[in-house]
């Protein structure tokens, strides 16, 4: 039995989200406050996501939203979980199918999701359900310890959501989206704009990061410069680490952040489902 969040108490949603993801590849248990903050800043919908219940127990929990990025509308899965007592019960696959069903009513183009690349099981549910591999998306950060020998003269300059939105790739993933980031600049070089970057300021445990969205450059040649991009950051916004999240390997910008030195957390499949 399917419930929609906004019909249930909320605290089941989170003790089902805690229960579901305890023995998970990374720890992403969550209170009230922080599943609600989740829910609100990428735009997920407790009106579509859902618990399912088997004899009157939470098994299962799944997120979705729906939103039209450059013209395709697209429904992503913002989490998905089963409870450990429900595994190997079809539970995931109920989930799923929920999903879907609600992709085609709400008449989107395509499911899209992402996995942990080592999460074996989920990858074998999804190839099973029909989702095609889109990219590989890194998840790690990078430690500015030196300038370069030249120095090059850095600016950034704000500009609209609605410009940088026009300058995205169609399969950025979904929370890398500029309407979910909080600061977005285009990129200039001796007063030429050269690409543009989107991040956000975070505080945890090891204080003050930038948590890097996007960073794209107008022409390949540009790449040489992200070095000292990212320092005129460090300098602005007074941080040593730089974090980023499902960063597209392919890129390559991508391959310029490998020569600095990265520090890999992990691997994303994205995935996606013509619907």
């Amino acid at each position: 039995m399917f419930t929609t969040i906004e019909n249930v108490k909320f605290q089941q949603a989170v003790e089902t989200w805690n229960q579901g993801f305890s023995d998970y590849l990374l720890p992403i248990t969550v209170d009230q406050k922080a599943l609600e903050q989740r829910i609100q800043s990428l735009k997920l919908s407790k009106k579509l996501s859902a618990i399912y219940s088997v004899k009157g127990e939470s098994a299962g929990i799944i997120l979705l939203g729906v939103q039209t990025f450059q013209g395709t509308k697209v429904m992503w899965v913002g989490g998905m979980a089963v409870v450990p007592k429900y595994r190997r019960n079809k539970v995931a696959s109920k989930l799923m199918d929920y999903a879907e069903k609600l992709a085609k009513e709400h008449q989107c183009e395509y499911l899209i999701l992402e996995v942990i690349k080592e999460n074996e099981r989920a990858r074998r549910l999804y190839q099973e359900k029909g989702f095609q591999l889109i990219n590989e998306l890194a998840v790690g950060s990078v430690v500015l310890l030196a300038r370069t020998s030249k120095k090059e003269h850095i600016e950034f300059k704000a500009i609209p959501l609605e410009e940088q939105a026009l300058s995205e790739a169609k399969w950025l993933p979904w929370q890398n989206r500029s309407i979910f980031t909080e600061q977005n600049y285009a990129i200039y070089h001796e007063e030429l704009k050269v690409g543009s970057i989107s991040f956000n300021l975070v505080e945890d445990v090891s204080g003050k990061s930038l948590l890097l969205k996007q960073l794209q450059l107008l022409e390949q040649k540009n790449c040489s410069l992200i070095t000292a991009i990212l320092l005129a950051l460090k300098e602005q916004e007074t941080l040593d680490t730089i974090k980023f999240t499902n960063f597209d390997m392919a890129t390559p910008e991508y391959a310029e952040l490998e020569k600095i030195g990265i520090t890999l957390q992990l691997t994303q499949l994205q995935l996606a489902k013509k619907i």
